[in-house]
């Protein structure tokens, strides 16, 4: 029913009151602001953010005109609001038309169906109780859009990390260091991952050694067929580059970083190989900065303290939750980092950041000055927050969406849409682009972990890496 003034003034309190804090059970307060961060795609012209506390959902839409959400319904007592343009609401064999400042009630149970008549509108919506169909992502608008995932492989005890292709198909993983795995690298084998280059490079559960892998994270294989692996030591104490030939199964180069680039501490996790001129490109997000490395000369330099660097104050937020890391919601700085096909622009971005940046590789290359890389940093389009992005020969940039259970992609002109969005994309780390024309995916669930979540590890296995044809 449409309510009196009165009584919108009230339920408008009450959302206001609800949108700045959330008290779950156990008093644990959320807060965030929508006026920051990512909108998540849901449908054509039909975008969302959302909260969720232990009794009840908050979101809020923006639509265009002809945006329509199908008919369904859900165990939820649901509050709309417009506050910009008019929907029209279709329930019970009635229409009701809702425009901006009215007020429409739902109650549980009942199916009803949302069609947008104005662009530019949008809709502030309270349910209660939490929206279980969202977080779990069995909510009709919520299912899979675009070509269907192949499982490549799946992970009963471990968490794949990242993920690369060589230009046969063979797939590699590393294995996520926060869990202390026994092996850091894997070679993907008739689904199942099997220890690479060897099982004696593995740690093991030992002790970290110069002659081990440490704890790995970033892989990609450059147009050389040679696989990299950043090493970032958290155990060992120094940053180790990893190159394999992929041809003898063998190592052929490991590439030390100097302690005054990468000193202990350091969270070096992407890494971007040109093959062509001999550098490498590595993301720090500890003291977030470019490390650039000469793998001729082996010498190395870091830029830092650029704004395009740091975190955006932008809050992470997955089925509803604001994500933590280390204690606090998550502001985690640069993170992924990709080469452009000629391998002359560097593409970066924050992890908690909404805007993907490219700079001209040559200014690493002929080193230049720190003031002359800041002006030459900038702005290639909008991203979601993300964990992972891959960079094809087209110049589309394919970002993961944490928060969208999605993948978007960024094109050469910097439209940004979502490629494929699917609830089994829980966490979607990292992705890596195969000469055959398919984008592989991995998905471990890191929200879940206890660095993020601050409570004991609740991931529920399997975790896969999967892939989808372009």
């Amino acid at each position: 029913m449409i309510h009196t003034m009165k009584n919108r003034k009230s339920i408008l309190l009450s959302l206001a009151v609800f949108s700045f804090s959330l008290i779950t059970a156990q008093q644990k307060v959320m807060q965030t602001d929508f006026s920051k961060g990512t909108w998540e795609q849901v449908g054509k012209s039909l975008q969302r953010k959302w909260v969720s506390g232990s009794e009840s959902t908050f979101a809020l839409w923006k639509m265009d005109k002809g945006a329509h959400v199908p008919p369904h319904q859900h165990p939820n007592e649901q509050v709309t609001y417009i506050t910009k343009g008019s929907v029209k609401v279709l329930m019970n064999n009635k229409e009701y038309v809702v425009k901006a400042g009215g007020v429409l009630i739902i109650p549980a149970g009942i199916t009803h169906e949302f069609f947008c008549l104005e662009d530019g509108t949008e809709d502030l919506d309270f349910f209660t109780p939490v929206r279980k169909d969202w977080t779990d992502g069995t909510a009709s608008y919520l299912q899979q859009q675009g070509n269907p995932l192949e499982v490549v492989a799946q992970f009963n005890d471990v968490r794949p990390g990242n993920v690369a292709v060589s230009r046969e198909g063979r797939v590699f993983a590393t294995i996520h260091p926060l869990a202390s795995p026994k092996e850091q690298l894997v070679e993907i084998i008739n689904g199942q991952p099997v220890p690479f280059p060897s099982a004696g490079l593995q740690k093991n559960g030992g002790k970290s050694a110069d002659n081990k892998f440490d704890t790995p994270l970033g892989i990609t294989v450059d147009k050389t067929n040679r696989l990299w692996m950043i090493d970032m030591g958290l155990e060992l104490g120094k940053t180790r580059l990893w190159c394999i030939d992929l041809k003898k199964n063998k190592v052929t180069e490991k590439f030390e970083l100097p302690a005054d680039i990468a000193p202990k501490g350091s969270f070096v996790q992407d890494v971007a190989i040109d093959e062509k001129n001999g550098w490498a490109y590595l993301a720090d997000i500890a003291n977030p900065g470019i490390i650039a490395l000469n793998l001729k000369t082996k010498k190395a330099r870091r830029f830092s303290g650029h704004e395009a660097l740091q975190s955006e104050d932008a809050d992470m937020i997955i089925d509803g939750k604001v994500i933590d890391f280390g204690g606090k919601p998550s502001r985690v700085g640069i993170n992924p980092i990709t080469l452009s096909d000629d391998r002359e622009t560097v593409f970066f971005g924050s992890m908690n950041g909404t805007s993907w940046y490219q700079v001209p590789a040559k200014l690493f290359r002929e080193n230049a000055d720190h003031t002359t890389i800041s002006d030459a940093i900038k702005k290639f389009g909008e991203k979601p927050i993300s964990d992972g992005a891959a960079t094809d020969k087209y110049g589309n940039h394919y970002i993961t969406n944490l928060g969208g259970h999605s993948i978007s992609k960024l094109n050469s002109q910097g439209q940004l849409s979502e490629f494929v969005k699917d609830p089994k994309l829980k966490w979607p780390d990292n992705v890596a682009v195969s000469e055959d024309g398919y984008l592989y995916i991995s998905v471990n669930q890191l929200d879940t972990t206890t660095a993020f979540s601050g409570e004991k590890d609740n991931g529920k296995p399997p975790y896969f890496i999967y892939r989808i044809k372009l």
